[in-house]
This record gives C-alpha cells, structure tokens and sequence, in this order.
C-alpha cells in the first residue's frame, strides 16, 4: 500500500521516470527520512501491547507481540518542508494510536447525535431573525440559509451564514450550494455599501472543537481592506516570489508534485489534492479557477469532499475555508478551499499542541489513504 511513509522510494522513483517532476518537488519542498529509536523496558510491555497491538472484537490481541514491539521500538519519521511556505509537518503512524485517541466510531457518533439534539433547546440560531443582529443593509436570505451580524465581530465587515438545518453535519449539495451562494452575495452587498472592502473570506468552523460558539450549523464571512487576512495575504506573497524568481506558476508547480506523486484528483477545471504539508489531519486543498458560487464542479467536488469526510472517514468536527482574491477581478490568483479534520469531539487529547504553535504540524493520517477513499467519494 503506498504510503508517504515511503516517501524517499517514491522521490527516488520520480527521478528515474519523472525528471521535471522530480526538479520541482525539489524546488518547493525539502525533507528526511529516519528512524525514532527507544528501548522498551520490561515494565512497560503490557502498555505498548494495550495502545499498539491490534485486537478482535471481544478485545483479544491478534497482532505479533514481536511485531508490535520492534514497530515502537523502531518508529520511522518523515519530516517535510515547504521552503517558499515555511510550513514543514512530521509524519508518524503511530501517533493516531497513542492513549486518549482510541474509541469506538459507532458509539462517539451517538454521543454525538444526542449532543446535537440537546443542544437544540433555546437555540438562538433556530430562529435568527428574531434572535440574531442584522447588517445595517439587512439580510441575504437563501433557500436554505440566511446571514446575521456577528454579535461578536472579528473584523469591520464580520457576519455569519447561518444554515437553516440546525444539525451541521447533515446537508445535501443543494443546500450546501445555497450556503455558498449566499455568502458570496453578502460579499457583493459589502462592497456596494463599502468599496474599500474587497477581500473577501469564507471559514466554517464546525462543532466547537473547530472554534464554533455554537452547535446549531453556521459559517462566518468576512470582508477586509487594503489587503487580505495574513495567511491569505502570505500566500499571495509567496505565488509572486516564486514567479519572480522561478518564471513559473507557484500553484500549478505545487499541483503538478502532488500529482506525480498520486495525491491529487481532477475533475473538469477544478482541481484537488492531499497536502504532504498539511496544517491539520486530512487536509485537502481544492484549487478552483474562480468564485465557488460560480462554478457548480467546485460546490460539488466540495460538498462531496465533507459528505466523504462525515460518512465515511467519520470526522465529527472540521473547518473548511475559501480564501479568495480581490472580488471581482480576473486574472488574479485561484480561488482556494482547504479542509481539514479536527478530531473527535469527546477526546481530553487536544489536536493542537505547542508543537503546532510555535513548531511544526505533526501528522497521523497518511495523505495516501485519504486521497484513495476520496477519489472513490468524488
């Protein structure tokens, strides 16, 4: 099975068949391959056995206690680094498997579903329009969602989509459509009450381990000025560098090496791909050619990305955004949405650590496996 564990097989690889392939992922990206050493002391074999080893379902160990041993004793790690992003990630399988991450899907989703239903009772967002504040141009109102004020702003221009469905893991592609749509006519609305507001952002943090303050399904939207928010504007600056100095297209460089290495997919114009730098578990980016609410293909792609991470992966909690150009301009840089995992719910094992604030991401999920089940889904 391949696996981004294999990494340097697969560079060696590129090199022989793929040579301009090989040339790029060079430019972009740095990385090493080794292996983490420790000794397991006698004391402690019964606990590696516990997290490590795999067992039937009336909880009798099945693997090799020898194989379980060398594999902790013996953990290979992949360190990857962007050198235009600064973003670097460490691989290593076994992280998904240390205590606290371990539970069983059938019953977190129950928890899950009656934490949802509880939560309905005096829910402000099932009745926005009543509960929630407006803009002072009023309300975009959709099929199947509707904007507020946010009562809390982030920026100038801060306000929400706030879906009709209070159950934000349930939604078909019409109605995630319709959120889209709608966030991006709130988009159109700011710049005619505002002209210095251009940029536009779109991020959905779903369930509050995501960063939302309310269970009931919303996204937020905002529009800033003179430029767009850091992350965004950082990637602006690095597409510029790298044609400045390269005379290429940063973008489709960094497409084309997720592409020889079999993590991307393509669908019409659109395109996506697993991240071998992710920020978070799972991340996938989507690259779309213009305004999502434009393009059905991407609303599609999109909605079938979430349905595949929900249904099939079994993510509870995600966060999804739409970074995007200055509104209304061609010829700019893609439109793009990135999406990411994180984690379940009900863990005491947070899925940020000091690592990821002030290091680098450390990763379980293997890019390989999420784009073999996602290109089933899309």
């Amino acid at each position: 099975m391949d696996s981004i564990l294999e990494l340097e097989n697969k560079i060696n690889d590129l090199k022989k068949v793929d040579k301009e392939s090989y040339k790029l992922f060079n430019r972009i990206y740095s990385y090493y391959c080794n292996f983490g050493t420790l000794k397991i002391i006698p004391t402690i074999k019964p606990i590696v056995l516990k997290y490590f080893g795999k067992r039937d379902i009336d909880g009798q160990l099945i693997s090799k206690e020898d194989e379980v041993f060398e594999n902790v004793r013996k953990q290979r790690i992949v360190n990857i680094f962007n050198e235009w992003t600064g973003q670097g990630t460490l691989y290593n399988s076994l992280r998904s498997k240390r205590p606290g991450m371990n539970s069983e899907p059938s019953e977190e989703r129950k928890k899950l579903e009656q934490l949802i239903q509880n939560s309905e009772e005096g829910c402000d967002f099932c009745n926005p329009e009543k509960r929630t504040p407006e803009d002072v141009f009023g309300r975009v109102q959709g099929k199947y969602s509707i904007t507020a004020a946010n009562i809390a702003k982030y920026d100038v221009w801060s306000s929400l989509v706030i879906f009709k469905k209070h159950n934000p893991l349930e939604f078909n592609l019409k109605e995630f459509s319709d959120y889209i749509n709608t966030a991006f006519q709130w988009f159109d609305m700011v710049l005619t009450e505002n002209e210095n507001y251009k940029f536009p952002f779109f991020v959905w943090n779903c369930l509050p381990r995501a960063g939302a303050s309310q269970v009931h399904g919303h996204a937020q939207i905002l529009m800033t000025r003179d430029r767009s928010y850091a992350k965004v504007e950082s990637l602006k600056r690095v597409i510029e560098k790298y044609k400045k100095e390269t005379k290429s297209d940063y973008i489709k460089d960094l497409y084309t090496v997720h592409k020889s290495l079999g993590l991307s997919h393509k669908s019409g114009k659109v395109k996506l791909f697993a991240s071998i730098t992710p920020i978070k578990e799972k991340e996938i980016i989507v690259i779309s050619p213009g305004p999502p609410s434009t393009i059905d293909q991407t609303k599609k792609i999109v909605f079938n990305i979430l349905r595949c991470f929900i249904d099939v992966f079994g993510v509870e909690s995600f966060n999804m955004s739409i970074s995007c150009p200055l509104l209304n301009r061609v010829n700019d840089p893609p439109y793009i949405i990135q999406i990411v995992d994180r984690g379940n719910i009900f863990k005491s094992t947070a899925d940020i650590g000091g690592m990821e604030l002030f290091g680098s991401t450390v990763v379980a999920d293997d890019p390989y496996m999420i784009i073999k089940k996602l290109k089933d889904c899309v």
